[in-house]
């Protein structure tokens, strides 16, 4: 006799995951628990701040070529951006609800986050519209 290994049919696809937050086709599936995609509310909650520095080495060079050219007070006009904080994702499915906060270190991954959690609720709509559409049929197991 040998072992086998344990298959519980296939692998569920992820359409878009944010954090541990995934959808399938049917499905919202969290650490918390799985609930179907057209009963849930997804909203997000933008906590980052956006900040502008002189960066360190503007202050440095302006401080090495001060003594040859009055025009190294240029280098202070130089601005770096820097984002930080996180997005809180909030679920709800009637009474149970799950919030992942997804921490954010730069402009793009902030834009990021926000555009997945559109397409989930995009993804939500349509499974509201089909269900509408479909009243007598249910989501598949």
């Amino acid at each position: 006799m040998t072992l086998q290994p344990f298959q519980a049919g296939p692998t569920p696809q992820f359409l878009v995951g944010v954090g541990n937050v995934n959808a399938t086709d049917y499905w919202v599936v969290t650490p918390a628990g799985s609930w179907p995609l057209a009963d849930v509310n997804v909203t997000s909650h933008d906590q980052t701040a956006t900040t502008t520095h002189t960066p360190a080495w503007a202050i440095v060079m302006v401080i090495v070529f001060i003594w040859f050219f009055l025009l190294s007070l240029l280098f202070l006009l130089a601005k770096e951006t820097r984002v930080s904080g996180y997005i809180a994702v909030h679920i709800q499915a009637g009474e149970q609800s799950f919030t992942e906060q997804i921490p954010v270190y730069s402009a793009v991954q902030r834009a990021d986050t926000l555009n997945r959690v559109a397409y989930l609720q995009m993804l939500i709509g349509q499974a509201r519209y089909n269900r509408s559409q479909n009243p007598g049929a249910s989501s598949p197991n």
